[in-house]
């Protein structure tokens, strides 16, 4: 084994312990839990997102990031997901902890969110009513149907008040009578709100869930809670009868 390999898995080691003690400090011996309310999911999330046990957040659009806190929205009802400078902004439905097997590699948090209304500063893409093209190929339709979840990135020029993301790009906000540049306010910041709804799926940073690039095609997202429950415990059934043999 190589020194590489050698402090990889000494990190991988000490972060799955870490991971373990920090799930096992939210919620004891349980092995499954679900919270609905709003004020619930944001307080694990921002335990998640602060322990020491480093994450990878799983995107129902595809790829992912290292979740870092959460906070309520400017908007009503909604949370906020911090991925350190980039915030998402979606409508929480619950939020649920999935420990399988006795390998923390395989314990994750699942949150299913709901669709809410678009902002408006966009007009509607009108392929988005079109219908499916089945001659299209499968690698296509994959990377429209991880888009359709992709939501839209915004300008919030004050709480909840949103402007096309292009003005932050200019770094104004077009003109006055004069012909003088309006500037972006001090509090103008860059959100994506995932109003398409969709699930997310928070690995341990170690696990080999996260090291497989496969998995950075959202397919937790095609699959519910319980769908996507019996998919990990059927890799790791399979990954026991491997260390049996």
């Amino acid at each position: 084994m190589s020194n590489y390999q050698e402090v990889y898995q000494e990190k991988k080691k000490k972060q799955l312990s870490l991971w373990k003690e920090m799930v096992v400090n939210l919620f004891g011996e349980e092995s499954n839990v679900t919270i609905k309310g709003r004020d619930e999911i944001v307080k694990y999330l921002n335990k998640v997102g602060s322990s020491k046990a480093l994450n990878h957040t799983f995107i129902p659009s595809g790829g992912g990031l290292d979740l870092t806190g959460a906070a309520y929205s400017n908007e009503s009802g909604k949370v906020e997901l911090k991925f350190g400078s980039t915030s998402l902004i979606v409508n929480p439905e619950s939020f649920s902890l999935h420990k399988i097997g006795d390998n923390p590699e395989w314990w994750y948090f699942r949150l299913d969110t709901q669709p809410f209304e678009p902002s408006g500063v966009y007009d509607e893409d009108p392929e988005d009513n079109q219908e499916v093209d089945p001659f299209k190929s499968a690698s296509n339709r994959q990377v429209e149907w991880q888009m359709s979840f992709y939501g839209e990135e915004v300008l919030e020029i004050e709480p909840g008040e949103y402007m096309e993301r292009s003005y932050w790009d200019l770094n104004h906000l077009g003109y006055d009578e004069y012909g003088v540049e309006i500037p972006l306010p001090q509090y103008a910041r860059i959100v994506t709100r995932k109003f398409n709804g969709g699930a997310f799926v928070i690995f341990p940073k170690f696990s080999a869930y996260n090291h497989n690039p496969s998995t950075y095609d959202a397919r937790h997202n095609k699959m519910d809670d319980y769908g996507f429950k019996q998919y990990i415990s059927k890799i790791v059934e399979e990954l026991n009868k491997e260390m049996s043999k």
